[in-house]
C-alpha cells in the first residue's frame, strides 16, 4: 500500500493532549478519523480541537476488547494512549498494563489485520524519557537509561515492538517526542501553570532556570506522526526522535509564556528553589534521522506557538 492510500486512521488516546491534536491534524488533511477513547474519559479537549470527529469506545486494558472491529478498514494507527506522562499517575502495575501489555495486544492485532487488509501501519508514540536524564544531544543510537514508571514502561514497549517488527515484518514505527507545549495542555504542566499564575499575579517559586530542554509545538509533533503514517515507503522497524534540535532555556520558555498570556513577569521567582539533585542541565534531541527519512522538521516559532496556546485558554 502506498502512503497516498492512507485515508482511514485510528488514533488511540484521542482525548489526551497529543492524541487530540493528532485527530485534529488528521481531520484537517481530509482523513477519515476514528478517535478511540474510553467511555470514562473527559472528551472536552477532543471536542474543542476536533469537533465532530467520529469516536469509538475502546478500553485497551480490557483483554477481551474487540480490537479487530476497531481496526476494520483502518489503514494506519497512531497509538497515543499512555499512562504516567502526568506525574500524578504513579501506579507501576497500571503503567505496565497500559504502556506495555495493551500496546502489544493492539500492535499484534494490527499486524494480524495487515495480513487481511494489505497493510495496517502502526505508529507508536514513545517518549524521550526512554533515554533517561543524561545531559547532551540525544540521537536514536543513545543507550536507553529510562527513569520513572513512564520512561521504563515506554522503553519496554519500544523494545517489544521492535522485536515484533523483526519477527513478523509488521509495519511498526516508534517515535520519541521531546518536550511539548501547546493549546489545551493539562493545567498541571509547566507552561499552563506559568500562564495562569502570571495572569492572576500569583508568585511561582522556580530554580535559577538555566536548564535547557528541547521544546516544540504540539502541532508539529502531530504533523510528524501523520507524515510518518502516510510516507512511502513506510520506514517499518525504525525509531525516530521528534524534536527541534535546539536547546531552549527554562527562563526563555517561561518568559515567552508570560508575554503570550499578557501576564506579570514579576511572578517568576527565579532562584527561589534549588536545582534537584543530579539535575540535567541540557537535554536536546537530534532530529537528523527523521528529516533525512521524510523531510520533517519543527517549524512553529516559540512566540507563535505560545500565542496560539494563550488564545485557546484553559481546558
Amino acid at each position: 500500500m502506498n502512503g497516498k492510500g492512507v485515508t482511514r486512521l485510528l488514533v488511540t488516546g484521542a482525548s489526551g493532549f497529543l492524541g487530540a491534536h493528532v485527530a485534529a491534524g488528521a481531520l484537517s488533511r481530509g482523513l477519515d478519523v476514528r478517535a478511540a477513547i474510553r467511555a470514562s474519559s473527559d472528551r472536552a479537549r477532543l471536542d474543542r480541537l476536533a469537533p465532530g470527529v467520529g469516536t469509538i469506545d475502546l478500553d485497551l486494558t480490557d483483554a477481551g476488547a474487540d480490537l479487530a472491529a476497531a481496526l476494520a478498514g483502518v489503514d494506519a494507527v497512531i497509538h497515543c494512549a499512555a499512562y504516567g506522562v502526568d506525574y500524578r499517575q504513579s501506579d507501576f502495575a497500571t503503567a505496565l498494563e497500559i504502556n506495555v501489555a495493551a500496546t502489544m495486544r493492539l500492535a499484534q492485532a494490527a499486524a494480524d489485520a495487515a495480513k487481511v487488509q494489505g497493510g495496517v501501519r502502526f505508529v507508536h508514540v514513545g517518549t524521550s524519557y526512554e533515554y533517561g536524564t543524561e545531559d547532551g544531544t540525544l540521537d536514536e543510537q543513545r543507550r536507553l537509561a529510562p527513569t520513572g514508571i513512564y520512561g521504563v514502561t515506554k522503553a519496554a514497549a519500544s523494545l517489544a515492538l521492535q522485536d515484533l517488527a523483526r519477527r513478523t515484518g509488521a509495519p511498526i514505527v516508534v517515535v520519541r517526542p521531546f518536550s511539548m507545549y501547546g493549546p489545551l495542555e493539562g493545567a498541571h504542566k509547566f507552561v499552563p501553570m506559568v500562564m495562569e499564575a502570571s495572569r492572576e499575579g500569583r508568585a511561582v517559586e522556580l530554580t535559577p532556570g538555566h536548564q535547557e530542554r528541547d521544546y516544540l509545538y504540539v502541532g508539529d509533533v502531530a504533523a510528524a506522526c501523520l507524515d510518518l503514517a502516510a510516507h512511502e515507503p513506510f520506514p517499518a522497524g525504525e525509531i525516530f526522535n521528534i524534536c527541534s534540535g535546539a536547546g531552549l532555556g527554562l527562563r526563555a520558555l517561561a518568559e515567552a509564556a508570560v508575554r503570550a498570556a499578557d501576564g506579570d513577569p514579576a511572578v517568576l521567582c527565579w532562584g527561589a528553589k534549588p536545582y534537584r539533585p543530579a539535575e540535567s542541565m541540557r537535554v536536546v534531541g537530534d532530529p537528523a534521522k527523521i528529516e533525512r527519512a521524510i523531510g520533517w522538521r519543527a517549524t512553529t516559532p516559540l512566540d507563535k506557538g505560545m500565542a496560539q496556546m494563550a488564545a485557546a485558554g484553559a481546558l
